[in-house]
């Protein structure tokens, strides 16, 4: 593990520094920074709806103003809405006339940071009279972003709208643009936040659907060939999976599940245990060797804290919670879910804890409540949003589907909203990095101390002490 470890994190390190420079317009002579430009751009994404403009991602081809003057790079921009003529699309190339500038600090948040870990150089206004068409893009078939587009639609011709169909987007397409500032902040408030990014939770649950059909459907083969449908069976699994992540748009947290789970397949394959802390880190190695930069980027660290935790925490909660005497069977059964929802909730919470305090200065106090209504209604609207985009156009049982998709978004939505007006929902805890850094080190004695001895107790006592002598002073 560490053997592969500190390669990996050596090799990112010089790929970050030597050829990937924080400045994503590469020519740092082009005066792009508070000075109005003429630039030569492509529309790499559908338009994202904002109160009173369009937000386009558009890639950076030239500066034209006098002379043309090449540059590169990914910039935001929005665009008034112009009735007279038809707006742009992905593909589409434009003359604009803007300022691209850099995202500044936003309270606490740094924008600027966040937009170049994304992969964006800045950001531009361009008015209705500031921009012409140079030519029309073709729209590729296999487009990532065409197909989640097309989805979206597709929920919207069935009958889904309003607060319903901006969840179900978010929950199943990765597509957030639509939900409005009140939701997203309800998900916060009372920790439900992971439900509306699309990311391990989701993938885990078009797995394990995909695992329990495939699973009873061996079932009815001979016993020779058992082996065979097990590698035809992760084969099947591995490339819905990848089907799976090109509806979402490819985005960053999905493919980084969807390449975990394509190694545990893998794994199962070869009758080798399916997922371990070399696993994660194989993945986490595999990504950064594409995408450097994900290693700074905050959903790239939560998400791998997380699954870490998840494999270190979970077993061992397990074991201090063990429900083989409980009879009988169906009651065991029920207390064996919540024992595992906690134990899940705890794990999760504990890997990602330190670095939601310091990143977003807050932590939602009724998260284990949260995960034992949500994860279940989240299972069943991801099935159901799966049915509607199957069956939906069906006359009755895709009317049916539909009704039962809107009813279970709307029944999340109630049970978040309740959950956050709860009194004292959210604690504000404003944490440094080097208290980050005390905080996984208290977390990794208290793990040593459940898996080794109780003597670990005394250093997770010690830097739990200095923690909170460090938040007192600050």
């Amino acid at each position: 593990m560490v053997v592969l470890l500190l390669p990996m994190i050596a090799a990112v390190l010089l790929c970050y520094y030597t050829r990937f420079p924080i400045d994503l317009l590469h020519d740092t002579d082009v005066p792009y920074i508070d000075s109005t430009r003429t630039f030569l751009v492509t529309i790499q994404d559908y338009p994202v709806r904002r109160t009173k403009t369009f937000r386009y991602t558009a890639e950076v081809q030239a500066i034209v103003d006098s002379a043309t003057h090449p540059v590169q790079g990914k910039v935001y921009l929005y665009m008034q809405p112009d009735s007279t003529r038809t707006m742009p699309t992905i593909g589409d190339t434009l003359v604009v006339r803007t300022r691209i500038q850099r995202g500044g600090q936003q309270g606490g948040f740094d924008y600027g940071t966040y937009l170049r870990q994304q992969g964006i150089a800045g950001t531009g206004m361009v008015w209705r009279s500031q921009w012409q068409y140079i030519g029309y893009g073709v729209p590729q078939r296999f487009s990532p972003k065409r197909w989640q587009h097309a989805l979206q639609e597709r929920y919207r011709r069935y009958g889904l709208d309003g607060k319903e169909l901006a969840t179900v987007s978010a929950l199943t397409l990765g597509y957030k643009e639509d939900l409005d500032r009140e939701t997203t902040r309800s998900f916060q408030r009372a920790g439900a936040a992971h439900i509306l990014a699309v990311s391990g939770l989701h993938t885990g649950i078009v797995y394990s659907v995909l695992l329990l059909v495939l699973t009873l459907g061996g079932r009815f083969k001979p016993l020779y060939t058992q082996r065979l449908w097990r590698c035809g069976q992760s084969a099947v699994i591995i490339a819905a999976m990848w089907v799976y992540a090109a509806m979402t748009g490819m985005t960053p947290s999905v493919v980084r599940s969807v390449l975990m789970l394509s190694l545990v397949e893998t794994g199962r394959m070869l009758y080798r245990q399916s997922l371990s802390l070399n696993t994660v880190a194989a993945a986490a190695f595999m990504i950064l060797v594409v995408r450097p930069l994900d290693l700074f980027s905050v959903s790239f660290q939560l998400s791998f804290a997380a699954v870490v935790a998840l494999l270190l925490f979970v077993p061992a909660f397990s074991r201090l919670l063990p429900t083989s005497g409980i009879h009988p069977a169906p009651l065991r059964k029920t207390v064996r879910y919540i024992v595992d929802i906690v134990a899940v909730s705890l794990a999760a919470q504990i890997g990602t804890l330190p670095l939601t305090l310091y990143y977003f200065g807050q932590c939602s106090n009724y998260f284990l409540l949260t995960n034992l209504f949500v994860i279940p209604l989240a299972w069943l609207l991801v099935v159901a949003a799966l049915a509607v985009l199957a069956i939906g156009g069906l006359p009755y049982i895709g009317s049916a589907a539909v009704w039962g998709c809107k009813g279970l978004a709307w029944l999340l939505n109630t049970s978040v909203g309740w959950i956050e007006h709860l009194p004292g929902a959210v604690s504000e805890i404003r944490i440094s990095l080097p208290m980050a850094v005390l905080l996984y080190a208290a977390i990794a004695g208290g793990y040593w101390s459940i898996k080794r001895s109780l003597w670990w107790l005394l250093p997770t006592a010690g830097c739990l002490i200095l923690f909170c002598y460090l938040y007192t002073i600050v």
